[in-house]
């Protein structure tokens, strides 16, 4: 049996500091939904500040957008490293982390609403972690 390891850093806290949704846009068509990661490493307290922004719009009209947030996670390494010993695990999973809070965030607020409700479905969201890493500053 493996012994399991504890991870290098830990989840802070999340926050969604901006979305807009439009209900007149959401008429029952198909949707396709898009992600953009972005990161912010402070290497002196090892502090790294993950921003994932997320949109959706119909299929076949890109400016019918539908639902549009800008989460921000917060992680922090368990003593502060260089960027470049960030493990590569952390990457991938840092985004598998925030991604049920921005999924709650989605339906809570549209069933609340009370319109038809917006249900993210689990996602294989492995392709974000290279954009994740190119967009990356330290500071």
């Amino acid at each position: 049996m493996l012994e399991a390891k504890s991870a290098e850093f830990s989840f802070e806290s999340f926050k969604v500091p901006k979305f807009s949704f439009n209900e007149r846009n959401q008429l029952g068509g198909k949707l396709k939904l898009g992600f953009s990661p972005h990161g912010r490493y402070i290497s002196k307290t090892g502090d790294f500040e993950l921003t994932l922004n997320f949109i959706t719009h119909d299929v076949d009209d890109k400016d019918k957008v539908v639902f549009e947030l800008t989460a921000l996670a917060f992680f922090k390494f368990n003593s502060p490293i260089a960027y470049e010993e960030i493990p590569d695990y952390f990457y991938m999973n840092a985004i598998a982390i925030m991604f049920p809070y921005v999924r709650a965030f989605v339906s809570t607020l549209t069933l609340q609403a009370n319109t038809k409700l917006l249900k993210l479905s689990l996602m294989n969201l492995a392709e974000l972690e290279g954009p994740l890493r190119s967009n990356t500053i330290v500071v």
